[in-house]
């Protein structure tokens, strides 16, 4: 797992050592504060408690499986209501209740009569309106929040009653979506409801400041740390106040204050807040005990049933879009499903947080400790739900202050081991790194001379390959630009009858006296200033003027032609095989640069190079064959007979001379 902090200079270290410091004991002020929140939240919800509202007594059923019975049909049915429990689970069917409203005082009085229920999707209430009609007040989930009677977050309503009289009112109430009928109804006094609401509204912002305040905290350290578990309990966070929110309303503030217009999205949120707390709470255990790795098989049964889950919820989420009465079974059977599906994953998650806790991992001991509130509570709640009875806020409110509060105390602890292990890690880096800088200087200093004798190398290579300032530009550059020469002179050399003299001769005896001519050859224009361009077959190729220019280019050239010609003779006088060398010269502009990927080469190209090609095959052997240009250039130094117009391939006829020798000195092989 990542250092959160790590890198950075000792100093930075040393200044982030005294801000952490600093920030532990701010960490421990603000979780005792929250600590103090908590109490508070329980405090509230416990007055919330207090408030005994008064039960209406004497509750009359009777099933409308249709959904068709008007009031005056219901009236009519008066004999065939019965006694029952206003929460009747899972069903399509609508239900009327009938029940009587007394009032024994001297003056008129005004009850609120609360359903205890926020998602039922029909809910009538009718009354007499004391003229002997009906007074109807209809509200339910599949309408906008205005057209509630009371701006409450369940189904009030204001039942007036004259002094010393009574009345029968008459609910009929029917679900079309995932939920059943389940009621709490009760009657208050305004006053007696206004303070409950006011009590639970007290425990609802304590709360909502708790969790403001730790999501705040975390999503602070997140930005700072850049450690993903902070954001993710940000978000976990996040996921469980939308729940509950959800679920048990908080008092109606998101759909009266956000989409109060939009009760399709109202009844979604309520399976769509239950995606990410089925994910993200697991997700945030999973992470910090590190479950994926220590209990593989059962991770993968864990989430395979949230897979599940999820597709379920998400089936759920997308038949309740439709707003179809007909979809109510499925929808139905898609909850109970859900909620088997559901109920093996907490009690999953606790018994590999419980088995990474006995053996002795710290972070699995607080999760024990966070979960097992909201353990009870889900299953209570789930079984309650199951039975047709509505959620309790307060219990929930006090199992997930209580659930946060621990795993923020966790973060707390695993910023402080995380921060431990990295000053261990740096001590233990420190250490390393003093015992091995010597060494590691020895073995850059023995690299460094490595790679010295190696760039020798290669840079002795490339001089064998190509000439000295092209292969200094490539090692400097990694490229050697063309050139245009506007003079220079080119050498061919070739041995008449080679082929019929190799093919009498052994292949290891052939290149063996090729190589040791080529090589005479190599030392004669070193001597000259002359530039080897390449071998071809028997064929020999140099220049003079290139890359470097020079004025004598031509000189050079016919020079060592001749002492060239001056080798083979001597060679012939000691060896057996006799070779007869041809040798052709021109001089013009020519075109020089490097060519290839993985082997580079120097050559050159241009009429220059074919006429002087032309010269070497249009020669006579033991002869030097120049073109009237050469002859021209070369013609102060050496004595060159013209042989007239002869005839080259491709080129017409051509002047053409033969040199004699230096006018001076007669050319030997030794200069």
């Amino acid at each position: 797992m990542r250092i959160p902090g790590q890198g950075g200079g000792q100093g930075q270290g040393g200044h982030r050592y005294v801000f952490r410091r600093r920030r532990a004991h701010g960490n421990m002020k603000l979780l005792r504060t929250l600590w103090l929140a908590w109490l508070l939240c329980t405090a509230c919800c416990a007055s919330a408690q207090s408030i005994v509202p008064a039960i209406v007594p004497d509750i009359a059923l009777l099933e409308d499986p249709q959904g068709t019975l008007a009031l005056a049909d219901a009236i009519a049915a008066g004999n065939r209501f019965a006694p029952g429990s206003p929460s009747v689970g899972f069903t399509t069917s609508a239900y009327w209740m009938r029940f009587t409203v007394r009032n024994p005082g001297g003056e008129a009085m005004t009850w609120w009569f609360d359903t205890g229920n926020r998602t039922l999707q029909e809910v009538d209430v009718y009354q007499p309106d004391g003229r002997g009609g009906w007074l109807r007040m209809a509200t339910g989930s599949r309408y906008p929040f205005a057209q509630r009677p009371l701006p409450t977050d369940t189904f009030v309503f204001p039942l007036t009653v004259a002094a010393g009289a009574s009345t029968d009112v008459y609910l009929r109430v029917r679900s079309t979506g995932f939920l059943g009928v389940s009621l709490l109804p009760r009657l208050w006094t305004p006053s007696a409801y206004l303070q409950a609401a006011q009590a639970d509204r007290r425990a609802w912002l304590t709360y909502l400041g708790m969790t403001a305040s730790l999501g705040a905290f975390n999503l602070m350290l997140w930005v700072y740390l850049r450690e993903r578990n902070y954001l993710l309990y940000v978000l976990t966070l996040a996921s469980i106040v939308w729940a509950i929110s959800s679920t048990a309303g908080g008092f109606g503030s998101a759909f009266q204050l956000f989409w109060p217009n939009s009760p399709g999205f109202e009844q979604c949120s309520w399976m769509l807040s239950q995606i990410p707390v089925t994910w993200l709470p697991v997700l945030f255990a999973f992470q910090l005990v590190d479950l994926h790795a220590r209990t593989p098989r059962l991770s993968r049964a864990i989430w395979g049933v949230i897979t599940a889950l999820t597709v379920a919820m998400v089936a759920m989420v997308v038949l309740t879009v439709l707003q179809r009465p007909s979809l109510a079974p499925l929808l139905q059977g898609l909850y109970v499903m859900g909620w088997f599906l559901w109920l093996p994953v907490y009690p999953l998650v606790a018994f590999a947080v419980g088995r990474e806790a006995w053996r002795g991992d710290r972070m699995a001991r607080y999760f024990c400790l966070a979960y097992i509130p909201s353990i009870v509570v889900a299953a209570a709640i789930s079984t309650q739900a199951l039975r047709g009875l509505p959620p309790a806020l307060s219990n929930m409110l006090w199992a997930s202050a209580f659930e946060l509060l621990v795993m923020a105390l966790a973060l707390a602890d695993y910023l402080n081991s995380e921060h431990q292990e990295k000053i261990g890690a740096q001590e233990a880096l420190l250490d390393s790194t003093r015992r091995n800088e010597q060494d590691l200087e020895r073995k850059v200093l023995q690299r460094t001379l490595e790679l010295n004798a190696e760039q020798k190398r290669t840079k002795e290579l490339l001089y064998n390959i190509l000439p000295v300032e092209l292969a200094d530009e490539l090692s400097a550059t990694g490229q050697a630009r063309p050139a245009r020469h506007e003079s220079a002179t080119v050498l061919f050399t070739d041995f008449a009858g080679f082929t019929a003299v190799a093919s009498t001769m052994p292949a290891d005896r052939m290149v063996a006296e090729l190589n040791e001519i080529f090589a005479a050859f190599d030392d004669i224009t070193d001597e000259c200033g002359v530039e080897k361009i390449k071998t071809i077959g028997d064929a020999y190729m140099a220049a003079a003027g290139l890359p470097k220019p020079c004025v004598d280019h031509a000189q050079r050239c016919v020079r060592a032609g001749l002492k060239m010609i001056a080798y083979i003779e001597q060679r012939n006088r000691r060896h057996p095989f006799k070779w007869t060398l041809r040798v052709g010269i021109h001089s013009g502009p020519v075109v020089a640069g490097v060519v290839g990927k993985r082997k580079y080469a120097f050559d050159i190209w241009g009429d220059t190079v074919n006429i002087a090609s032309r010269m070497e095959s249009s020669g006579e052997g033991m002869r030097v064959n120049v073109s009237a240009y050469t002859s021209d250039l070369a013609g102060g130094e050496f004595d060159c007979e013209y042989r007239g117009k002869v005839a080259a391939k491709g080129k017409g006829e051509i002047d053409m001379y033969f040199v004699r020798g230096a006018r001076n000195a007669a050319v030997t092989m030794d200069g």
